[in-house]
Order: C-alpha cells, then structure tokens, then sequence
C-alpha cells in the first residue's frame, strides 16, 4: 500500500506532503524547536486527518539526505546475502557506527552497485517521533 501522507524531515524543520496525482503537495511545514511545535504538529494531524481518504493517514517518513550516506560498493558475490556480507565489510570504518547498527539498501546488478546506508538510530529516532504525534 502506498501511504497518502509523507513527513519530510530536514535538518531545521517538518513538512507533511500530500500524495496528489501531479505529485507531493506541501500542507504545511514546522521548524524544529520553534513556538509551540507540539501544537503545530498537531493543526497539520487534524489537517491531514480530514484530507485523508477512507483508508486514513498513512505516512511515510522521509529522512534528510544530510543523515544518509550514499556510496559504491564493488561486490563478487552472486547471491543477496552475499552481497549484502561483502556491502556490511566494505562499510566497516566509513561511519561511526559498528556496521551492524546500519540499514542500507542496495541497487545494482553488476560489480559495482549504489548503496545508501543510515544509522538504525536515525531511523528509530525519526519513527519514534512520529509515532508520539499519532
């Protein structure tokens, strides 16, 4: 299913976005820290609450690029789990993070294949957050 609703995290600030036919649109954007956030946070729920189709508000969290690490990877091995052991070795040491408090993903089919790797916290942190505004 995909969600009607994303919460697109940047560094200072939240927008949520509304799954249109043309695209995302913006309903509304509040800066971390600013007055009455809690309160801001929630106008946008109400809004998407009463925007939302029959299915209600599902959401996707959008995590900023600044906390994503994108990178090539080479690998040799022909099975997914392989791949997946020699992407977690040619990480080691690339973040501050032990490799296997990681997510990456991975896209490629030859030696050479994009991956994108965030901290398991920074995805635990970005749910939590979201899931306290339910």
């Amino acid at each position: 299913m995909k969600p009607n609703f994303a919460l697109n995290l940047t560094d200072d600030s939240i927008t949520l976005l509304q799954r249109t036919g043309r695209g995302w649109n913006p309903l509304g954007t509040v800066a971390f820290g600013g007055d009455d956030m809690d309160a801001a946070l929630s106008a946008l729920l109400t809004e998407a609450t009463e925007k939302a189709p029959r299915g209600g508000v599902s959401t996707k969290l959008v995590i900023p690029n600044s906390q994503i690490l994108y990178t090539t990877v080479t690998v040799t091995a022909s099975t997914d789990a392989a791949r997946r052991d020699e992407i977690r070795a040619a990480l080691a040491g690339r973040t501050p993070y032990d490799v296997f408090d990681l997510a990456f993903d991975y896209e490629g089919e030859g030696p050479e294949v994009a991956v994108a790797v965030v901290a398991q916290e920074t995805l635990d942190q970005a749910e939590d957050f979201a899931v306290a505004r339910d």
